[in-house]
């Protein structure tokens, strides 16, 4: 089985579903043993940087070297550190690599030929329509079909020594805002209309068209106007925009067959071009034969409208019972329920296990690194990962505590023909995640998908939120009834507690024994060694009760070198038991660290029946008897 690797960045927020389409038309049209795994983000469309990096971040999940071909789409990618990246890691991979639609160094290109495309546009207008007067409103000059279109107007016009000055080029983008910005500047620049307007899509020639009917002219009766790749708004824009038609699934075709070729062992020239036609409508004075089917494309619109507004209303709908979950496992149960549209064979949710990190923190332990950085990676992912939530076939699998590492052999599909699709997840530049889908090619038609995964990615983000704030209310709460230096319960604890205990488990008829420990010669270890050693018993101490004590006891520090320990009992014995371990674990303790004095402890028990009717002061009050007891035969022996 080969495996196809395709990393594209979306435009704006759409997919550009036409690319793995087209792959996956060509690897099923004949069998092939082939599986395609798209890593696609949306790091264009925002203004917030940090976002943008996080989106860019699933570039990194893949090693490219586990694949045996790459496809990489860097276009629409704003960030030039990225695509350096990228592409240096797919040209260390060592597999064949085809860059789609831009030019390479040791990569195979595929993709139209803008060049020769731009210059048929250029030569219609020369000689049907007479023009030797041209504006250019262009795309970016970091996107290379935008500088090959940019080439070959400049090329024709020095072949036919038409004289042109930079003055007469706007580049800016390939959206619709491009055209009407371009038209304005240059009518501020230039004192008379051109004979054509060249634009570098369509996008940007209807923009051109409505500055223009905006300025008071009119196409093509002022001049011409072409655009380039017939979107659907060059047929149905009113005047239909001439342009240049090519389909864009030929070029994934061509991806999975020059791959199926290189893997035969035979040779490949670099450049592979798939067919182009120029359409020459009204905004440059031509009548084409035939007209769009307007009625169709009307039902299509109303169509998609109607299902856009149903997939809107599922959205919130998600949106809500999102609010109402406690847990990611949970959230993701609601995305089948409420999204019926997301029609897929499988998806996943694998996760950083950092993100239940205040959830699971230990009752007590304040953690200063998880506060301020939470621990998530911002570049690449870490080694280990939890599957969060897998959903196959209609049903919910158990993945209980589920751990991978890397994507294989948890992604792989032993029939050919399969696709997954890996989306970010993360919280800002914070990484925490990815979400997976099998079969996925139809959704990202749809265009459904980003709606979907923002909508989670903000409810994972609110209920990681929640959980911090949860935990750091948690340690305020603490802090104001813990000892800093023990962490046993201080005298504001044991008035808090104390009390609720004794009832507690008078209610459960259990037995109640009470410790009062004070630590031997804590005078005499501070004078003679210092106070660090006075602090390293005491801490040592709190340990031992903590370690042996019950995980429902309550331990409270009542003064420098007094604890008292509450807990429920089955028998008289379970105290004399708990007093034998604590005095155990505090020699061991001063064996293992060679203390220079002996580490130990005066320990009183009074225990209290089921209907005793003592008071929590009268108990602790007869243990402390018990424990001054003990002390002073221990001064005795020690003085004899």
């Amino acid at each position: 089985m080969k495996r196809i690797a395709l990393i594209m960045d979306g435009w704006k927020r759409y997919f550009t579903y036409a690319w793995p389409s087209g792959i996956l038309e060509r690897i099923r049209r004949t069998g092939e043993d082939v599986n395609l795994y798209i890593f696609n983000s949306s790091g264009g469309w925002s203004r917030d940087a940090s976002y943008n990096e996080g989106e860019y971040n699933i570039y990194r999940l893949p090693d490219l070297a586990e694949f045996d071909g790459i496809i990489l789409d860097l276009n629409n990618v704003g960030y030039p550190e990225v695509r350096d990246e990228v592409v240096k890691r797919a040209a260390e991979a060592g597999v064949p690599a085809i860059s789609i639609a831009s030019k390479l160094e040791g990569f195979y290109y595929v993709g139209i030929d803008n060049y020769r495309a731009m210059q048929e546009v250029m030569e219609h207008l020369y000689t049907c329509h007479g023009c030797r007067n041209y504006w250019f409103v262009m795309g970016s000059g970091d996107n290379y079909e935008s500088r090959r279109r940019l080439e070959a107007v400049k090329d024709f016009l020095r072949e036919k020594g038409i004289p042109f000055s930079e003055k007469d080029f706007y580049c800016e983008s390939f959206e619709y805002q491009c055209g009407v910005h371009g038209f304005e500047k240059l009518m501020e620049t230039h004192e008379k209309l051109p004979q054509a307007v060249v634009c570098g899509n369509d996008n940007i020639a209807v923009g051109v068209c409505e500055a223009a009917a905006a300025a008071g002219c009119r196409v093509p009766e002022d001049f011409c106007v072409t655009g380039f790749d017939n979107f659907d708004k060059a047929a149905y824009y009113a005047p239909r925009i001439t342009t240049v038609s090519h389909i864009r699934e030929d070029v994934g075709e061509r991806c999975a067959e020059l791959l199926l070729r290189l893997w035969n062992g035979e040779e490949q020239p670099q450049f592979h071009y798939t067919a182009t036609e120029c359409i020459f409508w009204d905004s440059c004075g031509c009548r084409a034969e035939g007209a769009p089917k307007e009625r169709e494309y009307l039902k299509n619109q109303i169509m998609y409208g109607i299902e856009t507004s149903r997939f809107e209303d599922e959205v919130l709908s998600l949106e809500y019972e999102l609010m109402k979950c406690g847990t990611v496992r949970e959230m993701m149960h609601c995305i089948p329920q409420c999204i019926p549209s997301l029609k897929c064979d499988a998806m996943y949710l694998v996760l950083d296990s950092r993100l239940d990190a205040f959830k699971n923190q230990k009752e007590g332990h304040y953690n200063a690194r998880l506060v301020e950085n939470e621990g998530f990676l911002v570049r690449g992912y870490p080694e280990k990962m939890k599957v969060q939530f897998a959903y196959e076939n209609g049903r919910v699998l158990d993945v209980e505590d589920m751990e991978i590492t890397g994507l294989f052999p948890t992604f792989d599909a032993p029939e050919g023909g399969t696709d997954f699709l890996f989306l970010p997840m993360h919280f800002r530049d914070w990484t925490v995640g990815y979400f997976v889908i099998r079969n996925a090619v139809y959704l990202m038609e749809k265009q459904y998908l980003f709606s979907v995964v923002k909508t989670l990615t903000n409810a994972m983000e609110n209920l990681h939120k929640k959980e911090k704030l949860e935990y750091m209310n948690q340690i305020l709460s603490e802090l104001y009834i813990k000892d800093s230096m023990t962490g046993l319960y201080n005298r504001i604890g044991y008035q808090k507690l104390a009390q609720p205990y004794i009832q507690k488990m008078r209610r459960m008829v259990k037995k109640i024994f009470v410790l009062f420990i004070d630590l031997d010669r804590l005078k005499y270890i501070n004078d003679n060694y210092g106070h660090e050693y006075g602090d390293f018993a005491i801490i040592n101490i709190a340990k031992a009760i903590l370690v042996h004590s019950a995980p429902d006891a309550v331990p409270f520090r009542m003064g420098g070198d007094e604890f008292i320990l509450l807990q429920g009992a089955d028998c008289d014995d379970d105290g004399k038991r708990l007093v034998q371990e604590i005095r155990t674990e505090l020699r061991h303790i001063s064996e293992r660290v060679s203390l220079p004095f002996t580490l130990s402890a005066s320990i009183g028990i009074a225990v209290s029946q089921p209907d005793g009717k003592e008071t929590m002061e009268e108990l602790i009050h007869r243990a402390e008897e018990l424990m001054y007891q003990e002390k002073t035969e221990k001064r005795v022996e020690r003085e004899s």
